[in-house]
């Protein structure tokens, strides 16, 4: 997959894992952000970028060797949590989202694995089964398209000064299903977004091809049973994140009884993932207290607040943001769960058209079915020295040790 041009943005230092810049960067150790303006050229153990365009500023982390800087205006930073929580302990069930329990927040969603916290959930459903993640789940697909509210930074790299919503893709039929839905906040990657073709994408008939890239895994996770709320805006990880206003709204959704959504979610079950320039803003929010379980995809930054589970994905032959990186991002993480996983033939983007037989799709949906529905069967995939994925000729795995018992 080509991402030698704009599409994602997101060169991940070695040393720190972080970075975010606008300009057009030339790694030596470290790595750089491409983006549109000014340039900049990283050092050993982090990197620097040009001034960001329209007023951005950029901030250094002088312990991490990087500069984060937002692409298209203003300063990237955390983000407040900007709804109530509250903690509770393991639901009936395995953490099934409070609904066997008349609404109990929080708890370990996979007997005991999962962070506290959560949002009290009004949905009263049926326990989950278990399903093969590497194949498509029992649910037919449908999706809601262009809808919620306006989020994002302005200017958009794509959009300008047209704030975008979002897609939602989930099961066709939440009201008969009979289950409380987990949800998921997709972010995607700089430039990038599941179905809209940037003016700048690339297509041919191989491997390397990008454009409207993450359908299949949003098809994927949605026909297991999750609703993905997956945000049109094309810059994931500037401040203002669009990931927390798609999760303010589809909470609000869940008690609005003129909404499809109405009392047909797992509130107390939210996780979220992305890609390159996604899966730093996935790091960025990754203390957001109504999380229970993170991924991140080809990109990462320096961590605070981890409090749930986390999966680490790369690509064995991803130039842009290089395995090593993301390895010392999930080094840090030691007191929840986390897993690592490089694909070992996968680069940048070309992990997304294995199908759901191949990794990346498989590893996403038996991470979120472990976590947020107590699938407790798929934890064989991660779970235990004898872990299929730690067997897997296709990958290089690790755990920490909370992932060995």
């Amino acid at each position: 997959m080509r991402h030698s041009v704009l599409l994602i943005g997101l060169m991940t230092s070695t040393v720190a894992c972080e970075s975010s810049s606008n300009g057009d960067g030339t790694a030596t150790s470290g790595g750089t952000l491409p983006g549109t303006g000014g340039q900049g050229t990283s050092t050993t153990g982090g990197s620097s970028g040009g001034a960001p365009t329209t007023g951005g500023t950029s901030t250094g982390d002088t312990s991490g060797g990087t500069t984060s800087g937002n692409p298209s205006g203003g300063a990237t930073g955390g983000v407040a949590p900007s709804a109530g929580t509250s903690a509770g302990g393991t639901p009936s069930g395995g953490g099934q989202a409070g609904g066997q329990t008349g609404g109990t927040a929080g708890g370990g969603a996979s007997g005991g694995d999962g962070a506290g916290g959560g949002v009290a959930s009004s949905c009263v459903g049926k326990a989950w089964p278990t399903a093969d993640p590497t194949q498509a789940g029992p649910f037919q697909v449908g999706a809601e398209k262009n809808v919620g509210p306006l989020a994002g930074v302005i200017p958009d790299p794509i959009y300008g000064d047209n704030q975008q919503r979002f897609n939602v893709y989930r099961p066709n039929d939440l009201a008969q299903s009979g289950y409380c839905h987990p949800i998921l906040i997709w972010a995607n990657g700089y430039r990038d977004n599941p179905e809209q073709n940037p003016p700048d994408c690339v297509v041919d008939s191989g491997a390397n091809r990008w454009c409207g890239q993450y359908l299949p895994l949003m098809n994927h996770l949605a026909s297991h049973g999750f609703v993905v709320v997956a945000p049109l805006s094309t810059a994931t990880a500037a401040d203002p994140l669009p990931t927390i206003a798609g999760l303010d709204w589809i909470l609000a959704q869940a008690e609005d009884s003129t909404s499809p959504y109405y009392h047909h979610l797992d509130t107390a079950n939210i996780g979220q993932l992305g890609h390159s320039y996604g899966g730093m803003s996935t790091c960025i929010s990754a203390s957001e207290p109504r999380y229970k379980a993170l991924a991140t995809i080809c990109g990462t930054r320096t961590l605070t607040g981890v409090h749930t589970p986390m999966l680490f994905f790369c690509g064995g032959k991803d130039t842009t943001v290089e395995c090593p990186g993301v390895k010392t991002i999930f080094e840090s993480v030691t007191t929840q769960p986390a897993f690592f996983l490089n694909e070992l033939n996968a680069d940048h983007g070309s992990w997304v058209y294995q199908g759901p037989s191949g990794v990346s799709l498989s590893s996403a949906a038996a991470w979120f079915r472990v976590h947020l529905m107590n699938d407790t069967a798929n934890r064989n995939y991660f779970y235990g020295p004898n872990c299929s994925f730690c067997t897997d000729n296709r990958v290089e795995a690790a755990q920490n040790s909370l992932m060995t018992q």
